[in-house]
């Protein structure tokens, strides 16, 4: 019991050994560890010897109740000698025929983790030193018991969290994105900050920021269950506000007992403007195309999780051409010792400030300001958009999937209006291309998942809009389209169609006024 070498295997193995030392030596039948969940207040059945049942069936047992229950909650040990006369709650115990039972705590630094108990067959008077002994087993045990927990939570945590934050930021046309996640400490010190950037099938862009109350695996994972629900919900349609509702309908439902502050955001880029909704999240900083930050006034609902039935309201305002927007989790303005308005106006500050060389965004110009040096007391989760021109050229990469169609055309209409091209000839371009998509989806792909090209620009006499794919064409179906090449001729000046061994490339060309802007 007092091998060092214990304390340097896993968790299941550590237990696995220490349960077999103990029953041999208390001349038992069984052996088993109970470990606590604290967020959820019940015993978890994670090692047996004699009682294998209990960790494959997942035994739980609540706190003050049944034997394991009543030794954790009293933190002290606890005999039964005749078991069937006795309050239990495992019927695993009765089945196996164990007659008595003696259990006791396993406690760090005073605080109970779990139970350990041993169970005879034959009815048996355990003695004092019965109970010292096994007491001693578990004091030995609690600390490399507790040292292998956290190493397992670390790596679970660390695991979620990468696997949960965003890869990678999607490209957006006319949009600069960039953003940071800074945990305070590593393993179970990591919180449920978080962020997202989803493109909506209606072309508008949805941009989000929350936070979850606590740490460690359960905040990860109530930020896994809220970021994937408010997907589901934006991709439905639903407006922000009702959005927002659902989450916290959702989250009080679940029982986790964990509250979360939110914003989400929707950013419309054909006509330059921004929709935002916030659950007792910190407000977004806007910053105007003069370079002017100011925090965005908006009604404060309640934070997600506290009650059923809370009801939000969504405040619209101008987010034209040269804006930028800073989404933020408490973290990055808050500090011991001083109130949020001052950490508020330390942010302001730094965004009013002009960009260093070695800032390659706007994130890293908020991160430098404010956080280069010093040391975080909270995790940190800033995403930073910037909205730009758009230039003479376009490149989209997209998803073959019909759902795509709809933000590509208002994409390919917001260019092409930037460079000049009149209402009719800007609706004939874009329904071209649209069809040269839908072309490129169903005979280059069929169901398989792929992407395609689309490579828009212009010059002093046309625009030409090019969608390239890397599949295969082939035949139409008896009921397909059949007629897209026509609609695409009707529509444009020029169509050109480059079938070969690497996929398929259409060429778009509309011809405009010299000198159109």
């Amino acid at each position: 019991m007092t091998d060092s070498a214990l304390a340097y295997t896993s968790l299941e193995e550590l237990l696995s050994e220490l349960l077999g030392r103990i029953r041999d030596g208390l001349d038992a039948d069984t052996a088993a560890v109970l470990l606590l969940d604290e967020d959820r207040g019940v015993l978890v059945a994670r090692a047996a010897r004699g009682l294998e049942e209990e960790v494959r069936q997942g035994v739980q047992v609540p706190l003050a109740r049944g034997f394991a229950g009543r030794v954790a909650a009293q933190g002290r040990p606890l005999v039964i000698e005749d078991l069937s006369t006795a309050d239990v709650v495992n019927p695993i115990l009765r089945q196996r025929g164990i007659r008595s039972l003696l259990g006791v705590p396993v406690q760090v630094r005073g605080h109970v983790i779990g139970v350990m108990h041993v169970g005879t067959l034959e009815r048996r008077r355990f003695s004092d030193d019965d109970i010292s002994v096994l007491q001693l087993a578990a004091d030995r045990a609690a600390l490399a018991i507790e040292n292998a927990q956290r190493a397992e939570q670390r790596a679970v945590t660390g695991v979620m969290q990468r696997a949960l934050l965003p890869d990678t930021l999607p490209e957006v046309p006319g949009l600069r994105l960039s953003a940071k996640y800074l945990p305070a400490g590593p393993g179970v010190k990591i919180g449920g900050d978080w962020y997202d950037v989803l493109q909506l099938g209606n072309g508008r862009v949805a941009l989000v920021i929350g936070d979850v109350v606590g740490r460690g695996v359960l905040a990860a994972s109530v930020m896994a269950e809220i970021r994937i629900a408010l997907r589901a919900f934006l991709s439905e349609g639903h407006e922000l506000a009702r959005v927002m509702s659902l989450l916290n309908d959702l989250l009080v439902s679940m029982g986790r007992n964990r509250g979360a502050t939110a914003a989400i955001l929707e950013l419309d880029l054909e006509r330059g403007e921004l929709d935002a909704v916030s659950a007792g999240h910190l407000p977004a900083l806007v910053i105007g195309p003069d370079g002017r930050p100011d925090f965005l006034e908006q009604p404060q609902g309640m934070p997600l999780g506290i009650a059923l039935g809370q009801e939000y309201v969504s405040e619209h305002c101008a987010f034209p051409v040269s804006s930028s927007l800073v989404l933020y989790t408490d973290g990055l303005v808050e500090r011991r010792g001083e109130s949020i308005e001052e950490g508020l106006e330390r942010l302001r500050e730094a965004a009013s400030q002009p960009a260093a060389p070695e800032d390659s965004s706007l994130a890293d110009r908020i991160y430098h300001a404010l956080l280069d040096e010093t040391p975080l007391e909270d995790d940190v989760a800033l995403l930073a958009i910037e909205s730009l021109p758009l230039g003479r050229t376009m490149e989209l990469t997209l998803e073959a999937h019909p759902s795509v169609l709809v933000g590509l055309r208002r994409s390919l209409g917001r260019w092409l209006a930037s460079q000049g091209v009149e209402e009719e000839d800007l609706f004939g371009m874009t329904l071209a291309a649209s069809e040269a998509a839908s072309n490129a989806m169903e005979h280059a792909y069929g169901v398989l998942e792929a992407t395609f090209a689309v490579h828009c620009e212009r010059d002093d006499t046309d625009v030409r809009v090019i969608v390239a794919d890397s599949g295969r064409w082939r035949e139409s179906r008896p009921y397909g389209r059949g007629r897209g090449l026509e609609i695409m001729r009707a529509l444009v000046d020029s169509v050109e169609v480059e079938q070969g061994k690497l996929g398929t490339t259409v060429t778009l060309v509309k011809r405009i006024a010299r000198g159109s802007e």
